[in-house]
C-alpha cells in the first residue's frame, strides 16, 4: 500500500506542472462551454478528468464532476483529498470550510451562493454548491483560486477531449508520489507524447464485502496500440486516506485510433478517487 494522499499534502515542495496542449486559462470568473460534453451523461462519465502530478484524477460513480452553467462541479471532500487540502465541517452552522496551508475557503453551504475567502473577504463562487445524490458538489475553479497555491489550465488532447490541467503558483516546487518511485519513469503528458489512454468513464458497484472498478478509457495515442503493449496503474484511495495500488497489461486485442476500451479491478473498499495513468510498452 501506498501513501499518496501524505505525499500529495507536502505542497510546500511543488513544482509546477504543466502540460504543453492547447491551453485556454480555466479563470476563477470564466466558464468553458464543452461543445463534445452531451447534456444527459452516464453515471461515472468523467466529463473533463483532472490532471495533477503526472495522474489523471478521477473520482467513481455519483462523484463524477459534471457541467453545471459551463462550470466545472466537484465533489467537495473527495476533491479536498486529492489535491492534499484539509476539510472541516461545522455542524452547529451546517457549513465547509476547506484549507490549505494559510489559505481557506469557508462558510460553503448548499444553496449559498457566497463563501468566505481566507475569514476576510465574502464573495461569490459564480455557482451555489448543491447536494446530489448526498454529496455536496462545488465549482472548482473559485476553491482552487481561493487556496492560492495553483495554478490551473483547461486543456485539450489530440482528439479534443477536455481535462483539468492543476499544477503549483511559480515557485513552488513538486514532490513525486511514491509510485513514482516504484515503476520506471512515466514520461510527462504532452502534445507530441500524450498517455496513450485517455479516461472517459469510472463506475463502481460492491461486490460482496470488496468493489469493482470499471474503468472506459480511449485510445488518444494516435496509433493502433498492438495486443499487450500498453500498461495501466491505478491507485484507488478511500475516504481514509487507505490507498491500493494496481498496474493492469493490456489491451486484450489490437486497438485501433480513437477505439474505445474498458479495464475492471477489484478493490478492497470503496474508492473516493482514483489516480490513473498509462504508457506504451516496448514491444517484446
Amino acid at each position: 500500500m501506498i501513501h499518496i494522499k501524505e505525499s500529495l499534502q507536502r505542497l510546500g515542495k511543488i513544482k509546477a506542472y504543466v502540460i504543453g496542449l492547447l491551453v485556454i486559462m480555466f479563470a476563477a470568473g470564466s466558464a468553458v462551454t464543452p461543445t463534445s460534453v452531451s447534456a444527459a451523461v452516464q453515471l461515472g462519465t468523467q466529463v473533463m478528468p483532472l490532471s495533477y502530478g503526472g495522474y489523471y484524477v478521477l473520482f467513481p460513480g455519483k462523484l463524477a464532476p459534471y457541467f453545471k452553467a459551463g462550470k466545472l462541479m466537484v465533489p467537495i471532500r473527495a476533491f479536498s483529498n486529492a489535491i492534499g487540502a484539509d476539510l472541516l465541517y461545522d455542524a452547529l452552522s451546517k457549513s465547509i470550510t476547506v484549507s490549505l496551508l494559510d489559505r481557506s475557503v469557508g462558510n460553503i453551504k448548499a444553496g449559498q451562493l457566497e463563501a468566505d475567502f481566507n475569514g476576510e473577504t465574502v464573495d461569490s463562487l459564480g455557482i451555489a454548491p448543491e447536494i446530489k445524490d448526498g454529496t455536496l458538489f462545488v465549482p472548482a475553479s473559485p476553491i482552487l483560486e481561493g487556496l492560492k497555491s495553483f495554478r490551473w489550465e483547461v486543456q485539450f488532447n489530440n482528439v479534443n477531449k477536455l481535462t483539468l490541467g492543476i499544477g503549483a503558483r511559480k515557485g513552488e516546487e513538486w514532490v513525486k508520489p511514491e509510485a513514482d518511485r516504484a515503476l520506471a519513469p512515466y514520461p510527462l503528458e504532452t502534445t507530441a507524447h500524450p498517455y496513450p489512454l485517455y479516461p472517459t468513464m469510472l463506475t463502481q458497484a460492491q461486490s460482496g464485502k470488496e468493489y469493482r472498478l470499471t474503468l472506459g478509457v480511449q485510445n488518444t495515442s494516435g496509433f493502433i496500440i498492438p495486443q499487450g503493449n500498453a500498461e495501466l496503474e491505478l491507485v484507488s484511495v478511500d475516504s481514509k486516506g487507505n490507498s491500493f495500488y494496481q498496474t493492469l497489461k493490456g489491451p486484450d486485442s489490437s486497438t485501433s485510433k480513437a477505439a474505445l476500451l474498458s479495464f475492471s479491478v477489484t478493490i478492497p473498499t470503496e474508492a473516493e478517487y482514483v489516480i490513473f495513468r498509462s504508457r506504451t510498452l516496448r514491444a517484446q
